[in-house]
């Protein structure tokens, strides 16, 4: 969960809340909490979550700090999951009604093999990805993986569409905000997002544009990614 955040800053108080507590308001207004599982790691910044989540009664698990999606599907078998949306840890803006619609559409298709998501054609900003796909088939790609010299992310095996081009279904939305970024990683962000969060009247991505256009806090995009894990 967030390998590439500053240590500890995701705990970090804006607003009277950490940028974790922050994510999770906005996840539960899509999901309900009993099927969250937060993914953290030994390492001792990520550890220092575990109490938040259990105060805000959202389970924890806490897996190897070099493999990151392996303790997402564990984590999802754990809580008996058939289906897994793994979102990033470091997206405190995350708009609850993406959420909605990737789950709806992955549900509608009713085919746990298909891999629905907006990390492969990119048209929402870094910080707003989403991807959902069925447990054994995040499973195939976690065994796959090992036959890769260039690839880490079993992921992304699924957007590729090497175990399959055919169940891969992108999610865009009609304006291209993919240059834009509202993405936790450095103290920088931290800077652009505590401004956002004090400011943002609503949990939606146009509130969210809305808000960094007229205060000048949108960031240009230069590549990131990491994760926190939603079941069903």
């Amino acid at each position: 969960m967030a390998t590439g955040t500053v240590p500890g800053l995701l705990a970090e108080k804006v607003c009277g809340k950490s940028y974790l507590e922050h994510q999770l308001d906005r996840v539960l207004v899509a999901f309900d909490r009993s099927t969250c599982v937060v993914v953290i790691t030994e390492l001792w910044e990520d550890r220092l979550i575990e109490p938040l989540c259990l105060g805000l009664g959202v389970p924890v698990y806490v897996g190897d700090c070099d493999d990151a999606l392996g303790n997402c599907m564990r984590a999802a078998r754990r809580q008996r999951f058939r289906s897994v949306m793994i979102l990033r840890s470091d997206c405190p803006l995350i708009d609850p009604k993406l959420l909605m619609r990737v789950r709806n559409e992955y549900l509608r298709r009713g085919d746990p093999t298909y891999y629905f998501g907006n990390r492969r054609q990119r048209t929402y900003p870094v910080g707003m990805e989403v991807e959902i796909t069925g447990v054994e088939r995040l499973f195939d790609a976690y065994l796959a993986v090992s036959k890769y010299s260039d690839v880490f992310d079993p992921t992304l095996l699924l957007r590729r569409g090497d175990l399959g081009d055919d169940r891969v279904i992108d999610v865009v939305q009609a304006s291209d905000q993919s240059d834009w970024r509202f993405c936790l990683d450095t103290w920088q962000d931290h800077e652009q997002l505590s401004k956002m969060l004090g400011l943002v009247q609503d949990h939606s991505l146009e509130e969210v544009m809305r808000v960094a256009q007229a205060n000048g806090l949108l960031l240009r995009d230069s590549g990131s990614s990491r994760a926190l894990v939603q079941g069903r």
